[in-house]
């Protein structure tokens, strides 16, 4: 029988495809390479092939429909869009090639992989119908078939699972699916680091969080034609510029008395991270300048997962927690200073928020009238949507 892959798909099918597969593969190469798993590096190249078919079916289905057409900028926007999605994974593969050669990682590396919701990569040993209630499923191959975000929990033996959660909970699945993974507990001292306890370890970490929210974030200007979350991301980029450098000459001034390929490892890492924030901001100028009109944004746009940039109202300091965000259904992913010219992602709780400040908030739209009556209560918070008018394209 004729294979029909591809038979009927629209350009929209291809852009949500693509956006599962580069952020399953940004999350699974740093997860290879902090945890010297092969096989999910092995997984990651598998993927990279993957969006490559992807991205020439995209181009195919571009010059259809727009085969005849005098508006060049909108063929230019998605061709533009298209290649900056191949950066995309082609920057997660460089990053699963250093498992993949055995290069000895950085303990920052683990460290970031170890803050906050891991990701790891495990091959069901055994058929389970009930994960721990805090692991997701974001994807699972069985044969060469991919099923993202699968609504049924239901793991078959032989499945290969990519699940984001915990690190405690993971290794829990894993245990239960009879086939460890090689993610292990992170230790106090590995997180500290992170967290600001040595300058290094914050940089790397709030340059991985920058990068790796811009592209969310730029994926989702795409798909809505947001204009600004598009200029969110532009500022996040500058910013992720200037962490980038920072970065460089703390590594080369490093003590860290290391092997050479451990540097290394750190290295192209950084370099990795920096190709993401640049594919980003790619992916916001085809929206602000104006490269994807109405016509093409209501064929690819919907989901229900939706982001929002507000700016703080009203004098005083006020602390990020006592808004009761998240209890509301708002997720902060970053703060922006304008004062400082910093983005700040991880955000929390006990950041502080000053009159000019701006977040950038997840949130689920739900049913009929959702997102009316959430963004009323973000009004009533002091919180008030940005609003950005889109730049003319000069061509």
């Amino acid at each position: 029988m004729r294979s029909r892959r591809g038979y009927g798909e629209s350009i929209r099918d291809i852009l949500v495809k693509l956006r599962y597969y580069t952020s399953i593969a940004m999350d699974l190469s740093l997860y290879s390479l902090a945890f010297n798993d092969r096989e999910a590096a092995v997984e990651v190249l598998r993927i990279e092939r993957d969006v490559d078919e992807l991205y020439r079916r995209l181009i195919a289905k571009t010059l259809i429909a727009l085969r005849g057409s005098s508006d060049a900028p909108i063929a230019m926007g998605l061709m533009a869009a298209s290649s900056a999605l191949d950066t995309i994974t082609d920057a997660s593969a460089d990053i699963a090639m250093l498992a993949i050669k055995g290069y000895p990682v950085h303990p920052y590396i683990k460290a970031i992989a170890c803050q906050g919701e891991a990701v790891s990569l495990i091959r069901s040993g055994r058929s389970v119908s009930k994960l721990p209630a805090r692991v997701d499923i974001l994807v699972v191959r069985r044969g060469d078939r991919y099923e993202f975000a699968p609504l049924s929990e239901n793991l078959l033996e032989g499945d290969l699972v990519v699940v984001r959660g915990p690190v405690d909970e993971i290794i829990q699945l894993a245990e239960a699916l009879g086939s460890p993974t090689t993610i292990t507990r992170c230790s106090v001292e590995i997180e500290v680091q992170a967290m600001g306890g040595d300058s290094l370890a914050s940089t790397l970490l709030a340059f991985k969080n920058t990068s790796r929210v811009a592209v969310d974030l730029a994926f989702y200007s795409l798909l809505n034609n947001d204009i600004e979350i598009a200029e969110a991301v532009v500022e996040m980029e500058e910013y992720s510029d200037r962490l980038y450098h920072e970065l460089l000459e703390l590594i080369m001034g490093s003590s860290y008395p290391g092997r050479a390929r451990e540097n290394v490892s750190l290295l192209i890492l950084s370099k990795s991270l920096e190709e993401l924030s640049d594919a980003a901001l790619r992916l916001a100028n085809v929206v602000r300048y104006g490269q994807l009109t109405q016509v093409i944004s209501s064929a690819v746009g919907g989901g229900e997962e939706a982001y929002v940039r507000v700016r703080v109202e009203g004098a005083g300091v006020v602390e990020l927690g006592s808004l009761d965000l998240e209890d509301r259904g708002f997720i902060p992913l970053a703060l922006y200073k304008p004062r400082l010219r910093d983005w700040i992602a991880p955000v929390a709780p006990t950041a502080t928020l000053e009159s000019g400040d701006e977040l950038i908030l997840k949130y689920y739209k739900g049913g009929v009238g959702v997102e009316e009556r959430m963004l009323k209560e973000l009004r009533s918070l002091g919180l008030k949507p940005v609003r950005v008018e889109p730049l003319e394209h000069t061509s």
